[in-house]
């Protein structure tokens, strides 16, 4: 029994050998044709094929190095250059708000005009409006149309202060309005909102 598969044994790796040694032999004669065939090309042919061949290596070369790319680092890469888009976009669309400064004068402004306080409130709407409040502005320019001569006074001498073309359009149109509190006439020590506009419009020029 051991003798028998002893035998076996030496046949089937006999046949393996044989069997590759006959592959080799082909595969030799497979390619000494071609071979033969390649030495036989001119050489500006023999060129063109080498060159080929090194590009083929280059392109092969860069692709397996692109592919090495995760999406996760492509996720990391793009992130940056996308949330500053985002914010540029935020920032054009939602202006940023007035600093705590001008907020707080336009409250004070309100609170001093609801008591009466015209020439107070005229200026902390006017420290509003150029601390960046733009309802500072707003609040001088309705203040032209209030309903008492000294509001509408307070307001003139505020803006006559700023380089504004909303300023100037409320001081002209001040200065052109009639008032059922003001004559027409008024003396040197009565009030006149327009007068107070006329003077703010020349300060305005003359600076």
């Amino acid at each position: 029994m051991p003798s028998t598969f002893t035998d076996d044994l030496k046949h089937m790796v006999k046949d393996a050998a044989s069997g590759a040694r006959d592959r080799l032999t082909a595969i030799q004669g497979g390619v000494q044709p071609t071979l033969g065939k390649m030495r036989a090309l001119p050489a500006a042919t023999k060129k063109k094929i080498a060159v080929a061949g090194v590009a083929v290596a280059v392109l092969g070369l860069g692709l397996a190095l692109r592919g090495g790319k995760s999406p996760r680092s492509e996720r990391i890469a793009d992130g940056p250059s996308l949330r500053a888009s985002n914010l540029g976009e935020v920032q054009t669309e939602a202006p940023r708000p007035p600093a705590r400064a001008a907020q707080r004068s336009y409250a004070v402004g309100k609170a001093e005009e609801k008591h009466g306080e015209f020439k107070a409130a005229a200026e902390s709407y006017l420290v509003a409006a150029r601390k960046g409040d733009a309802r500072g502005l707003k609040k001088l320019v309705a203040m032209t149309h209030a309903p008492k001569c000294e509001a509408r006074s307070e307001a003139a001498d505020a803006l006559g202060t700023m380089r504004s073309k909303k300023a100037t359009a409320a001081l002209k149109q001040l200065a052109r309005s009639r008032f059922k509190d003001e004559s027409r006439s008024p003396g040197i020590f009565s009030c006149s909102s327009r007068r107070a506009a006329q003077k703010a419009l020349e300060h305005q020029t003359h600076g």
